[in-house]
């Protein structure tokens, strides 16, 4: 199979040059190809050789990628296509070809009315659903993965000039099994996976959950085109009950959690240098128990303090704050320990900069929870084997442990009302969490995680000398 690179001659350091492209197969092809792109030295440092983004790259030229995907392309149809003519060809004819698929209207090629593709439609549905706020924006970055991996797959499969109405319930069906078997594409197909960043290529199997999450995401945006009646009926609508059902089928593993002794274990470890600032930053997540996208903006402007001295941080859930109707914030109180950590980091935790790779956050949790020996063994199903595995609780950590902890330990403090048989199974009446006030959360987390009652004054200092007098009559001090 061909391999296109770009082919950069020059002693320049900084500044513009015409981006030149070198197409190889095997010993005997070698042709090169002179484009019209202006590139910034400064830009290419960004970009491998092979066209794709080098590691861990987020800040980039967008129109000079794009400029280069599409020169790589046209290079790749036009040598395919001087091929299946089964002509001798020289670089003259390559250079001509490129030329005829890139500017068509200089040799009176007379394109066909096009129809709005499949890909297309769905791009307007995305940006109709960030323009009109009726997702979140990280919703919205799903809805983006699930377009790039639906294209991918028509491409694949030869489908992508497929129109909304010729995508079929069979190929719902396909696209799922191509979601969970991805990574096995990848090393037949390396043109269409070269312009990736190495950390969204798939390398193993996905779960059968990452799959049902996208076809649902899929399936939202088939729903409205029916709706609007640009489409019969959706392709999901014409899927038996029993198929339909298989498709979007998920399945969870038993939920695990740090339990309160766990969480206690890893207060009092001492830790290398290395890991303190992971301590910290997973500590006060499990304080807070909020997401990871919402943990990453907060700063001490989300700090504020009641009346009576409890101090809290307040934000807008990213998740839910275009969805829900009052937009109201979330407000969780600061305990003791948790005070402690804001006040020497200010929420200034470097390790969060990454939460994935490597060295990122989610990697370096798992560290924190070995070193502190944390090895209840958990299950986890394993997709490749359909076996379940015992594993250590430290394997399996991440942020996503963190709220899972906040919320499992604070629901074991309430009283469980379905148990009392006063109430039924989903009354409203027993959804006290959410509807409690600032200070009788305080004294649930308070009472939850172990930790001692205490007031601040305005600059977060603790009250040392004054008794914090609760409804019950009983005092707290620190």
């Amino acid at each position: 199979m061909e391999r296109i690179t770009l082919y950069l001659r020059t002693t320049k350091t900084s500044g513009k040059i015409k981006l030149r492209f070198r197409l190889i197969e095997g010993r005997e092809v070698q042709l090169f190809h002179k484009s019209q792109i202006d590139a910034d030295l400064a830009d290419l440092k960004k970009f491998e050789m092979d066209g794709s983004l080098k590691p861990r790259v987020s800040i980039y030229n967008e129109k000079l990628r794009i400029a280069i995907t599409r020169e790589i392309e046209a290079m790749r149809e036009a040598y395919n296509l001087l091929k299946d003519e089964g002509r001798v060809f020289d670089a003259n004819d390559f250079e001509e070809r490129i030329d005829k698929i890139l500017n068509p209207e200089k040799y009176n090629i007379v394109k066909v009315e096009e129809v709005e593709t499949l890909l297309d439609r769905f791009n307007r549905y995305i940006d109709g659903l960030k323009t009109y706020g009726t997702v979140s924006e990280g919703r919205a970055k799903i809805y983006r993965i699930v377009w790039d991996k639906l294209s991918r797959f028509l491409i694949i499969f030869k489908k992508a000039k497929y129109t909304a109405e010729q995508f079929t319930p069979e190929d719902i069906l396909a696209f799922r099994e191509f979601v969970i078997n991805e990574y096995k594409y990848v090393d037949k197909y390396k043109a269409v996976y070269g312009n990736l960043p190495k950390t969204s290529v798939p390398t193993k199997q996905a779960s059968i959950n990452t799959a049902s999450a996208k076809l649902r995401a899929l399936q939202a945006f088939f729903n409205e085109l029916e709706e609007n009646d640009e489409i019969l009926k959706s392709p999901f609508r014409r899927l038996t009950k029993k198929r339909r059902n298989e498709a979007l089928r998920e399945q969870y593993d038993d939920p695990f959690f740090l339990r309160y002794d766990e969480v206690q274990q890893i207060m009092t470890a001492d830790v290398p240098d290395s890991l303190k600032e992971t301590k910290d930053a997973f500590l006060l997540q499990c304080a807070l128990g909020c997401r990871i996208g919402d943990y990453l903006k907060l700063s001490m402007s989300n700090i504020a303090i009641t009346d009576d001295g409890i101090p809290y941080v307040q934000y807008l859930p990213k998740k839910t704050m275009k969805t829900q109707n009052d937009r109201r914030e979330k407000k969780t109180p600061l305990m003791l320990f948790a005070l402690e950590i804001v006040k020497r980091s200010s929420f200034k935790f470097g390790v969060l900069k990454y939460a994935s790779g490597k060295s990122g956050y989610n990697a370096k949790i798992k560290k924190l929870l070995e070193h502190c020996k944390i090895d209840r063994l958990v299950n986890q199903y394993d997709e490749a084997t359909g076996t379940m595995l015992r594993v250590p609780l430290h394997t399996v950590g991440s942020s996503k442990l963190c709220r899972k902890t906040h919320i499992d330990i604070s629901n074991k403090a309430q009283v469980n009302m379905y148990a009392t048989g006063l109430h039924e199974v989903g009354s409203s009446a027993v959804e006290h969490y959410s509807m409690l006030e600032i200070r009788d959360l305080f004294t649930l987390l308070c009472a939850a995680f172990n930790q001692p009652q205490y007031r601040v004054d305005k600059q977060l200092n603790i009250l040392l000398d004054e008794k914090n007098e609760e409804d019950d009559g009983s005092t707290a001090t620190v």
